[in-house]
C-alpha cells in the first residue's frame, strides 16, 4: 500500500487506511487510529449536483476547483468555511486528461521531497465512481478558519484582463517577479534564493503553465511582513498538451537574449545564471543551485514509480526531465 500523500509505503494500513500515520495527521488532523479512505464519499455527477458549478477550463488551473471541509476524518463538500481545494480530472479536455490529479500530485511530492521546496500539503483522490481528483490543503485559512492575507503577483502588480488583455497572466517576467519580491518581502535575500529554485524546478519538470498568479505572498502573522507562499499548481503541462514555450513567462523583463538562448532557442546553464545575476543571487550560490537540481533526476524518478501516473505517462516524464536537464548542463 502507497500513501496517498507522500507516496511512502504504508506499514498498517489496518489503523491509517489510504494515508500514512503522518500525512492522515497532518492533512486530516486526525490521529493515526482512524482510518482515512483516499475515495472521496461522493461522486462526480453528486459534486456537480450540490455544487451546480460554473466550470471554467483552462490549463492554468486545468481543473475547476471546489471547497472542502473536513468532518472526522473525512472531505466534505462546503460551500462556506472550506479548508480544502478539490480539482477532479475532466475527461475529453486535455491529453491523458483524467491523469491531471497524478501528474500535479506526484510533481508536487517531487517539489518538497527531491527539491526541498516549501510546497502546499496535497493527496491523490478518487471519486466514488472512480474519476481521479487532486485535493490540496489551502494554506491561508488558519485553524480557526481565519483568512489570512494574500495576493498572488498579478494582484500585486495590479494585472487585470480589463486593463492589460487577456493574456495578462503571461505579459510579464520572472525577473519582474523578483523586482516586486524585493520591494514586498523583507527576507527578500533568502526568499529570492527559494524562488530561484522554483523558477528551475518549474523548467526542469516541464511546468509551462507558471503564471504570474501561480505565484504568492502572505501574511499569515498578520503583522505586515508579508513571505512568499507555498508552491502550488505545479505539474508537468508537457503530459497534456504540445509544448509551445519552455516556460510559462520570460526569464528577463528587457527582452534580453544570451548568446546561447540565440543559437539554440531555449533555456540553458547561461540563462539561468544570468537570471540570477540580474535578481541579486551570488555566482557561486547559483551555480550550486544548479548543479543540485540537475543532480536530482534519480529521485525524480523513484517517486514517479510510485506515483498513480500509468506506466507510459511515466516514462515520458522521465524522458521529458532528461531532456531539460541535459539542456541545463550544455
Amino acid at each position: 500500500m502507497i500513501c496517498h500523500a507522500c507516496l511512502r509505503e504504508i506499514t498498517d494500513n489496518r489503523k491509517s487506511g489510504d494515508f500514512c500515520a503522518a500525512c492522515t495527521k497532518q492533512l486530516f488532523g486526525t490521529t493515526r487510529h482512524r482510518k482515512v479512505s483516499a475515495v472521496l464519499p461522493f461522486s462526480m455527477s453528486e459534486l456537480r449536483a450540490q455544487c451546480n458549478a460554473n466550470y471554467k477550463i483552462s490549463i492554468s488551473g486545468a481543473q475547476p476547483k471546489f471547497s472542502l471541509r473536513i468532518n472526522e476524518g473525512q472531505p466534505q463538500i462546503t460551500d462556506h468555511d472550506g479548508t480544502f481545494l478539490l480539482k477532479p480530472a475532466i475527461r475529453g479536455i486535455f491529453n491523458a486528461a483524467n491523469e491531471m490529479p497524478a501528474n500535479e500530485h506526484v510533481t508536487m511530492q517531487i517539489a518538497r521531497q527531491v527539491f526541498g521546496l516549501q510546497t502546499a500539503d496535497c493527496a491523490f483522490m478518487q471519486f466514488s465512481d472512480g474519476l481521479n481528483a487532486y485535493i490540496t490543503k489551502r494554506f491561508d485559512v488558519k485553524p480557526n478558519g481565519e483568512r489570512i492575507l494574500q495576493e498572488d503577483f498579478a494582484q500585486v502588480a495590479g494585472l487585470t484582463p480589463g486593463q492589460n488583455g487577456s493574456n495578462y497572466k503571461y505579459d510579464f517576467s520572472y525577473e519582474q517577479i523578483a523586482h516586486l519580491m524585493k520591494k514586498y518581502v523583507s527576507a527578500y535575500g533568502v526568499e529570492v534564493e527559494k524562488f530561484f529554485r522554483l523558477v528551475l524546478f518549474n523548467y526542469i519538470v516541464c511546468n509551462g503553465d507558471a503564471h504570474v498568479k501561480n505565484f504568492s505572498i502572505y501574511s499569515p502573522n498578520a503583522n505586515g511582513v508579508f513571505k512568499p507562499t507555498p508552491a502550488y499548481d505545479l505539474l508537468n503541462t508537457s503530459l497534456h498538451v504540445q509544448e509551445l514555450g519552455r516556460t510559462a513567462l520570460e526569464l528577463f523583463c528587457d527582452g534580453f537574449e544570451t548568446e546561447f538562448f540565440k543559437q539554440n532557442a531555449f533555456y540553458g546553464k547561461h540563462d539561468f545564471m544570468e537570471f540570477a545575476k540580474r535578481i541579486g543571487i551570488r555566482e557561486i550560490r547559483a551555480e550550486r543551485f544548479i548543479h543540485e537540481a540537475c543532480g536530482h533526476i534519480e529521485g525524480i524518478c523513484k517517486l514517479l514509480d510510485r506515483s498513480f501516473l500509468k506506466r507510459q505517462s511515466r516514462q515520458k516524464y522521465k524522458r521529458l526531465v532528461q531532456n531539460r536537464i541535459k539542456a541545463l548542463m550544455m
